[in-house]
């Protein structure tokens, strides 16, 4: 198997780089791209991170422990995985040949150029092929079949933090990339002001909020705080958390006795102010005594209702907040090896005398059409089968009559005592 140099080992692209780390190689960023974002979404596709279900692209049960695992260890595992999905004809026992040969391995399959070139565009971005088409160590051990190991990729990256400064203007400052678990909390209560090789991050009312409705607490944001920060937590960012938290709940969002939704609040001005709001119209919101009714779902009247900033909770049967996910995890894939085993089952389930009948009649009027030569295994009086070579020339009358090509005579047969018949090829 032809090997490749491993020179200019730090020229590699990969967007799976987290987002407050810079690249290996310093390039423009291609995540503008309209045509990049389609190839990151295949290749979530391709590694299980992510299936469309219903016109919607959802994120699996897998890219939720992903998203929250360290650099190294989130490309080892879509590594893999991406080696997994490749081909036949490509991967042999876990492996795979030299990549400039891929685009000829299916030669008669008009599609499979343009798929092999995007495979291999993908190898590029996860690091596997660099951009002078040379091998990076860290990829050798990938192609001949070993688990991914990022160790020699990660020497390349800056050290992954767990600390952020915390200032008066309601902004954190993170002084290098922050460990994905952490920066997938701070996000979801800060609006994200820059990524580079110090990460930015403001909170806002409404970011706070966000959070909330997600099913944090006061109190549990500010232990997050005080476990993340380098210094004490500013009295401003307090009074932002302490404010926001009074606010949020005004407005109760649940499932109503009819299976709708309904919205209240001990602010009658405050439900009015939902009810003629032109951004919230598609939610079908009515007025009904001292609460508005829609028949869209809770989850999705307490997200709109959040995000036209009204301090919307998601609240149970017995009117407890409980969280709202925004997001929702594609379902868990069944084994599909045999995937017309329940629609086998269900027609043998219907399956019966009547059944066999009708099937028999379909054949031998079959081959009574085609002047057929058929082998017929007739059931006679004692028990026992016989089979003749009939040349078959009509059925009706519940009889199939027919020339015995053995003894040159022609036969009539009872359709109920023939068991079965097949065509005999002359």
């Amino acid at each position: 198997m032809p090997r490749r140099s491993q020179r200019n080992r730090h020229q590699v692209r990969s967007p799976l780089v987290p987002p407050s780390a810079p690249s290996p190689r310093s390039a423009p960023s291609q995540t503008d791209d309209a045509g990049a974002v389609d190839a990151l979404r295949e290749l979530a596709e391709l590694t299980g991170l992510a299936r469309p279900v219903d016109r919607e692209l959802r994120v699996t049960a897998e890219a939720t422990d992903w998203l929250g695992a360290p650099f190294a260890q989130r490309w080892a595992l879509v590594v893999d995985a991406f080696r997994a999905a490749l081909p036949d004809g490509i991967r042999s026992a876990q492996s795979w040949g030299d990549e400039s040969a891929w685009v000829v391995v299916h030669p008669w399959d008009a599609a499979w150029p343009d798929r092999a070139l995007r495979l291999r565009a993908h190898a590029t971005r996860l690091g596997l092929i660099a951009s002078d088409d040379s091998e990076p160590e860290w990829a050798a051990r990938v192609r001949a079949g070993d688990s991914a190991d990022a160790g020699a990729l990660q020497a390349l990256l800056p050290t992954e933090v767990d600390r952020v400064f915390l200032q008066n203007d309601l902004s954190a400052i993170a002084p290098g990339p922050l460990l994905p678990a952490l920066d997938n909390r701070l996000r979801a209560m800060t609006e994200q002001d820059s990524a580079a090789s110090a990460s930015s991050y403001r909170f806002t009312m409404d970011s706070v909020a966000r959070s909330m409705v997600e099913g944090e607490t006061a109190a549990s944001i500010m232990e997050f705080l005080r476990e993340v920060s380098l210094t004490d937590v500013p009295q401003p960012l307090e009074y932002l958390v302490a404010q926001t938290a009074a606010r949020h709940g005004l407005v109760r969002v649940g499932a109503d006795s009819t299976g709708g939704t309904a919205v209240s609040s001990t602010d009658d001005h405050l439900l009015e102010a939902i009810a003629v709001d032109r951004n919230l119209r598609p939610m079908g919101l009515i007025r009904d005594r001292d609460r508005l009714t829609s028949r869209v779902s809770a989850e999705t009247v307490a997200w709109a209702l959040t995000d036209a900033r009204y301090p919307a909770t998601l609240v149970d049967r017995d009117g407890a907040a409980v969280a709202a996910a925004r997001h929702r995890t594609a379902p868990t894939i069944v084994d599909d090896s045999h995937p017309y085993a329940p629609l086998i089952a269900r027609l043998r389930s219907r399956q019966g005398p009547d059944a066999d009948a009708a099937w028999l009649d379909r054949e031998l009027e079959a081959a009574v059409r085609a002047r057929a030569v058929v082998l017929v295994e007739v059931a006679m009086p004692d028990g026992s089968s016989r089979e003749l070579t009939l040349e078959a020339s009509g059925i009706g009358g519940g009889r199939l009559r027919g020339r015995d090509r053995a003894a040159d005579v022609e036969r009539t047969l009872p359709v109920r005592s023939i068991r079965s018949v097949r065509v005999v090829q002359d």
